[in-house]
């Protein structure tokens, strides 16, 4: 597939600051590879094209702010190998609330199988190595070798050979910064005396990831992909016929795979259910969707600050809106296990949501507490977060709710293959529901009746 001049605004316009620092980097289509960027193992608002080699994130509206990641197809337990990232060109974005060294920035590196693909350097078992001249691992940043960006070429070198200990370095345009860090292998589940489960593989390999913003980059696996290998490190592709290669995920058929749906009224304690749920589920690799996801993934600088909940806010929620509109569509067409973490509470807009996703299994998860632990949770997230939903949209949600139904009921027209409920049971959550509508309406009446009263009074 030849580059598309829309993905590289370098070729736009000679005389522009990215055609003049990107103009030595070609920008023919790679050749095949036996290693890839992995469509299975990417954040979902990732492309990935060129034979699988070239990489960037969506940049429309509120993804400008959004860092998107992707790991290779192909980890390592052993041996010394490298790879290569050519930082092609930045992509237009509107953030102009965003420092501009913040704008357009690669961060370069390596993460086990099971981390997250879209916090490289931001967890214990990933490393990386940013464009503004930092390295990370754990979510600790420090100093290391120099800043980089459009033009630049980067090297990383992964040492597994001197066991227990490994090391991590890099090179700029050929010239080694030296090594970043050392850490235990062990710790990964690689050493020889561990104990972890080996029941996938991949999951305790370290595989080559890049998390990306704003910018687009060329993968090197091989010399044949232009790589220039650091002296006593071999291409990562050798790694396939040297038996240290481990392959990583692959897509499952859509059939087998679960679409589960949180159904809840703000603070009703959805999103702490289902990141536990996720955490004791490793092997099902849920991904979670939801706007207030979708705003920590934006990570812009004190957003979710207690009281931060203004104007900014309320913009900033406008894009993240139609951002998961994107992000659910791309996702129906991507097999993997989902969790939609929104309140889900209209019918109407549950049935839209899941029409995409013909051949899941789809659960509903009803979390219905009892009006006092409700207002408790309230009370806990304003505390906490400063967050408050408006009573009258409260209200209307509260009045609009309909509990959902599986489809093998009687007179259920939902799609759901099984509705569980896991506080209140589904007579104990119809009562309290019911009661609230009850409330909303006798409020609404009592609210009409004092203006009609005012009215008369006025008038008279």
């Amino acid at each position: 597939m030849a580059l598309n001049k829309r993905h590289f605004p370098c070729e736009e316009e000679e005389g522009s600051t990215h055609h003049k620092k990107a103009k030595q980097v070609a920008l023919e289509p790679p050749p095949s590879s036996s290693i890839v960027l992995n469509s299975a193992d990417c954040d979902l608002d990732f492309n990935i094209e060129c034979n699988g080699l070239v990489g960037y994130g969506l940049n429309e509206e509120g993804f400008g702010y959004c860092w998107s990641g992707a790991r290779a197809t192909v980890g390592i337990t052993n041996g010394r190998y490298c790879f290569g990232c050519i930082v092609v060109s930045s992509q237009p974005v509107d953030t102009d609330d965003t420092s501009p060294d913040q704008r357009h920035l690669c961060r370069l590196g390596v993460s086990r199988g099971d981390d997250v693909v879209g916090a490289l350097g931001e967890t214990k078992h990933s490393f990386g190595f940013g464009g503004t001249g930092k390295f990370s691992n754990a979510g600790k940043f420090m100093n290391f070798g120099d800043k980089f960006g459009v033009g630049d070429t980067i090297v990383c070198c992964i040492d597994l050979e001197s066991k227990p200990s490994a090391t991590i370095g890099f090179s700029k345009n050929g010239k080694w910064l030296g090594t970043a860090f050392q850490f235990d292998v062990g710790s990964l589940g690689l050493g020889p005396d561990s104990s972890l489960s080996k029941d996938s593989p991949w999951e305790w390999a370290l595989f080559p990831h890049v998390l990306l913003k704003n910018v687009v980059v060329q993968m090197q696996f091989s010399v044949e992909e232009g790589l220039v290998p650091h002296e006593g490190f071999k291409p990562w592709a050798l790694a396939v016929a040297d038996g240290n290669a481990i392959t990583g995920p692959s897509f499952s058929d859509s059939k087998e795979c679960e679409l589960m749906m949180l159904v809840g009224l703000p603070a009703s304690g959805k999103t702490t259910w289902a990141e536990k749920w996720v955490k004791d589920h490793p092997k099902k690799r849920y991904v979670l969707l939801g706007t207030n996801l979708i705003l920590e993934q934006m990570k812009v600088p004190g957003l979710l600050r207690k009281n931060n909940y203004g104007e900014r806010f309320d913009r900033l929620m406008d894009k993240a809106s139609s951002m998961f509109n994107v992000i659910l569509s791309r996702a129906a067409n991507i097999p993997r296990n989902y969790i939609i973490d929104q309140t889900n509470v209209y019918k109407n807009a549950r049935k839209c949501k899941l029409t995409p996703f013909v051949d899941y299994q789809k659960i509903a998860v009803v979390v219905f507490p009892k009006p006092e632990m409700l207002k408790r949770r309230s009370e806990k997230r304003f505390k906490e977060m400063g967050k408050k939903v408006p009573v009258d949209a409260l209200n209307s949600m509260a009045a609009n709710y309909v509990l959902p139904k599986s489809k093998d009921l009687p007179h259920s027209d939902e799609c759901f293959d099984q509705v569980l409920f896991i506080e209140l049971n589904r007579d104990a959550s119809q009562k309290y529901l019911d009661q609230m509508k009850q409330d909303i309406l006798s409020l609404s009446y009592n609210n009409q009746l004092t203006l009609s009263r005012g009215s008369s009074l006025s008038s008279s």
